[in-house]
């Protein structure tokens, strides 16, 4: 089982290691482009960006085609005597490398047939990857729950919730022991 929020930034992060290794590799086989704004690309730039903030608000409604917030609502509770795997987020796997190649492969065939700006592509899906974590951490913050997808092997896609555990006080520094 994996933490929904956990996936979702895995696939954020992945989604930002291939567009920079698309940059470098793009860069350094065609040359790296100068970059010169136009009013037309912002206007496109801020027409995508208005669009994308639309469907992510939308997403975050219990509106039946759009919102997501919906399916967390729905999630199957689990156990309380379930044993729920631990995972350090930073130290297990950050990345996901088959995911990578996935990423990295069609974005370096499209900005070389393309235009060396389509080494950005991934970033329009991680940005999506991205209000979806936030929008996972909102609803587990406010439900007192947490999401998990791969409760049944068959169908990853399913969730199931199970209570917060008790959050720990960060340490300061006056709570620290004494050095000796």
């Amino acid at each position: 089982m994996d933490r929904l929020v956990h996936h979702e930034l895995r696939a954020f992060l992945t989604a930002l290691l291939a567009v920079a290794v698309s940059a470098v590799v793009v860069g350094l086989v065609r040359g790296f482009p100068a970059v010169r704004i136009s009013d037309r690309s912002a206007q496109t730039l801020a027409g995508f960006l208005a669009i994308w903030a639309l469907f992510t608000f939308l997403e975050n409604t219990r509106i039946k085609w759009f919102g997501e917030v919906r399916d967390f609502d729905a999630a199957t509770p689990l156990a309380p005597e379930t044993v729920l795997p631990t995972e350090d987020f930073w130290h297990d796997r950050p990345v996901q490398p088959g995911f990578l190649l996935v990423l990295v492969v069609p974005t370096l065939g499209m900005a070389f047939f393309m235009g060396s700006w389509m080494c950005l592509a991934p970033l329009v899906v991680g940005l999506g990857w991205a209000a979806k974590a936030a929008r996972v951490a909102h609803w587990e913050r406010k439900n007192g729950r947490v999401l998990w997808r791969g409760r049944v092997g068959s169908r990853p896609w399913e969730l199931s919730c199970s209570q917060a555990g008790p959050r720990t006080p960060a340490r300061t520094a006056t709570d620290a022991p004494p050095a000796v």
